[in-house]
């Protein structure tokens, strides 16, 4: 068959894979039960070992195993999970429209083009001649928090077999790979107090003024950590709701917050002056009130070092240039902390075009992508004298 009409099968047979799994509707917190068993049948079918882990409320992650049952080779990880659609798509968001080189549908970048990707690129391979194991993960609700994907981490400790070189997570990055990316550390704060008419208001503590004043520090710390380059904190506050009527003292105020930051930073550390400051404003509303801190969303920084030689062999395979940094979070600082294992992030698509209607991916992407996983499976898993080179 001449390259061209490879080339157009080949992304004819990636486009159809991802009509499939964009039409499992699997957003985040709703089950994707169906779309891990979909996928397990078409790795089961390549010659996988199949585990569907985490049942929980019609949820699951999935591994995929093929070659030895031993320690090293390679892990190729994305998140099942998509966001709502919302409104406002010139088409059906989980029905795949191809216009031009493009295929529109959530999901198609962040991240079931990658997914598709990789079923593809077992497809291609001799899986049964794998020297090093190669193994697949998809997890759920990625985008509430990176909260599925503990789970199944949790299951890989007690399993030596699963302990890969390196762990390749394909969130859209136009197929450059990138090293590192910042942590995320998020609260949701509740300041309550007695109610009472608002002319009595010089004598009676506010909800609303005492998180007004834990604002205005997270504000402080924001301007205390502002760089001249990139940053290395971000501090936001996000949301705030609070009162009940303008004649009322504000019996309860309620807002959202986070603080991102690098490998270099404690997030913990960090909040330690609104901790200080929130205690002083406990004893300031003494036994009239509260406040209460609430945990929404703990992820770590990534920081794969620019000179490991694992980050270099993806680099050549990849060809799209030196890897950098990227500006949203992911599942890969837990990966490097659970694992102990250099974490590359590389993928079709753009992230720019996430979370977004008339999400897309091109059909080069795709292909792109195929080739590169190929590229990884064959030198990692399948070509000996990789520690000597490595």
């Amino acid at each position: 068959m001449p390259a061209s009409e490879a080339t157009t099968a080949a992304g004819q047979a990636l486009a159809h894979l991802l009509s499939d799994l964009v039409a499992f509707p699997t957003e985040s917190r709703t089950p994707n039960l169906e779309l891990i068993r979909w996928v397990g049948d078409h790795l089961e079918a390549s010659g996988a070992r199949v585990s569907v882990l985490d049942r929980a409320g019609g949820r699951a992650n999935l591994l995929a195993s093929f070659g030895p049952r031993c320690a090293g080779g390679l892990m190729l990880s994305g998140h099942s999970d998509v966001v709502p659609a919302g409104a406002g798509w010139a088409t059906d968001p989980y029905s795949v429209s191809k216009v031009g080189d493009s295929l529109y549908g959530r999901g198609t970048a962040d991240m079931k083009g990658f997914i598709a990707a990789a079923i593809r690129a077992c497809e291609q391979l001799p899986t049964d001649d794998l020297i090093r194991p190669l193994h697949i993960v998809l997890s759920y609700d990625e985008e509430v928090g990176c909260v599925g994907v503990r789970h199944a981490l949790d299951h890989f400790i007690d399993h030596d077999e699963v302990r890969p070189d390196l762990v390749v997570i394909g969130e859209p990055t136009m197929m450059r790979p990138s090293h590192s990316h910042m942590g995320k550390l998020a609260y949701q704060v509740t300041c309550t107090t007695e109610p009472g008419h608002s002319s009595l208001s010089h004598t009676m503590p506010s909800a609303i003024a005492t998180a007004v004043r834990l604002i205005a520090v997270i504000d402080d710390l924001q301007r205390a950590h502002r760089p001249d380059g990139d940053p290395e904190v971000t501090f936001n506050c996000g949301t705030i709701d609070g009162g009940t009527a303008l004649n009322v003292v504000a019996p309860h105020c309620t807002f959202n917050f986070e603080v991102r930051h690098t490998v270099d930073h404690d997030p913990d550390d960090l909040l330690t002056p609104l901790m200080d400051a929130a205690e002083g404003q406990r004893r300031a509303l003494g036994s009239h009130g509260s406040i209460g801190f609430e945990e929404i969303t703990r992820y770590p920084a990534l920081r794969t070092p620019s000179d490991d030689p694992w980050l270099r062999r993806v680099e050549r395979i990849a060809d799209a240039g030196p890897a950098g940094s990227i500006g949203y979070g992911t599942e890969g600082g837990l990966f490097a902390e659970a694992l102990n294992v250099p974490v590359v992030i590389c993928g079709p698509g753009d992230i720019t075009v996430a979370h977004r209607p008339d999400e897309y991916v091109t059909v080069d992407q795709l292909l792109r992508c195929e080739r590169f996983l190929v590229g990884l499976v064959q030198q990692i898993c399948a070509q000996p004298g990789l520690d000597s080179e490595t």
